[in-house]
């Protein structure tokens, strides 16, 4: 099995910190068609998120005690939301139980945009591997049902065919928008090629998305939560 980095043998917990984007994603897979050739890129609009104070988090995860980078994520959300969090984390510090609020109500959020940047290349093999463990997490703490769950699962293998001959690259980008129950979803490669647009209407994916990194024990969780909790200091 290729590694993530030649020189650092990473673990089964490890990869899966890369894989809650593979939950993410496969959260739109329902047509299980082979992707078409890369067309240029479409932008998302972006016009009604982060705009507000408290609309936006970031995080850059690290791994291993090298403390090698793996991906940045940054989640900007509505006005609505982000004045039901300004309530929720003003004059607070983070803790475990703010950490449960913001998650609650971001989950629940129908106005979002997701950017995540890889930083590491990383197999098609080590992603959907550690997928299936974080899909179980999501499902687990009932964002989805077993059913949801079990439709996403079936369609990992060919939702992420495209990335058969070229694994996923330092540099690709995965972007999610969410508007009510519609996801919209892209992959683009270091080289700006569109690899993947794919929209998708149903309650589901959106709470999959959003679930994807900010259920208990997900690795981005605490890092976004908190960028959220600084700005009120």
């Amino acid at each position: 099995m290729p590694l993530l980095d030649p020189a650092r043998r990473w673990t089964r917990r490890h990869l899966g910190c890369v894989a809650i984007i593979g939950v993410a994603l496969l959260a739109a897979a329902v047509s299980g068609h082979a992707q078409s050739p890369p067309v240029p890129v479409t932008p998302i609009d972006t016009t009604n998120v982060g705009r507000a104070p408290y609309s936006r988090m970031h995080t850059l995860l690290e791994k291993t005690f090298l403390k090698v980078d793996v991906v940045i994520v940054d989640v900007w959300l509505g006005d609505e939301i982000a004045s039901r969090l300004e309530v929720l984390v003003s004059g607070e510090r983070y803790s475990k139980e703010i950490a449960d609020s913001v998650a609650e109500a971001v989950i629940e959020s129908q106005d979002a945009f997701i950017r995540v940047e890889f930083l590491r290349n990383v197999s098609l093999e080590q992603f959907l591997d550690g997928a299936a463990d974080n899909l179980e997490r999501v499902r687990k703490a009932g964002v989805i049902t077993e059913a949801d769950s079990e439709m996403i699962s079936a369609g990992m293998p060919v939702w992420y065919s495209f990335l058969e001959e070229r694994d996923i690259r330092g540099g690709d980008v995965m972007r999610y928008r969410i508007s009510g129950d519609t996801l919209r979803t892209q992959f683009v490669s270091v080289d700006g090629q569109l690899l993947m647009d794919q929209t998708d209407v149903g309650a589901e994916r959106r709470r999959s998305v959003l679930g994807s990194y900010f259920v208990r024990k997900s690795d981005f969780r605490e890092g976004l939560v908190k960028s959220l909790v600084s700005e009120a200091d």
